[in-house]
């Protein structure tokens, strides 16, 4: 597993990428789920973009913090992001809201969020 400023990195350059995305091509999110690219889809989706943004600023700023409960804390709402979009992405799947496409993005939610896990017990020994 990399270290947290590496993991730091990793997180921040898919938020940043993911906000990109949301911002000029607000329709591939949707695509992604098998959802129509209606006006107020696209408002949402390109809104929800600058909370990514700001999540990877977030991540940036911290990435040479040292163990301490506020580092623990931020580690663990990444976890609880990635966790909780895969888990909605399992049920909008299974309820059929969502094409088999979604799988895909379900994966790497899980990946991104198991990329967290382990800064979650670090010491503060931990450089």
């Amino acid at each position: 597993m990399p270290d947290f400023r590496t993991a730091c990195h990793i997180h921040a350059a898919v938020f940043a990428a993911l906000f990109a995305i949301y911002v000029v091509l607000p329709g591939l999110p949707l695509a992604a789920f098998d959802q129509t690219a209606t006006p107020g889809a696209q408002l949402a989706i390109r809104r929800s973009g600058v909370v990514l943004l700001g999540i990877a600023v977030i991540l940036m700023l911290v990435r040479n913090t040292g163990p301490s409960p506020e580092r623990r804390a931020i580690v663990l709402g990444v976890v609880v992001i990635w966790a909780g979009l895969a888990l909605f992405g399992v049920q909008a799947i299974l309820r059929g809201v969502a094409g088999w496409t979604a799988w895909g993005t379900v994966a790497v939610e899980l990946s991104l969020a198991a990329l967290m896990v382990p800064h979650l017990r670090a010491r503060r020994t931990e450089g």
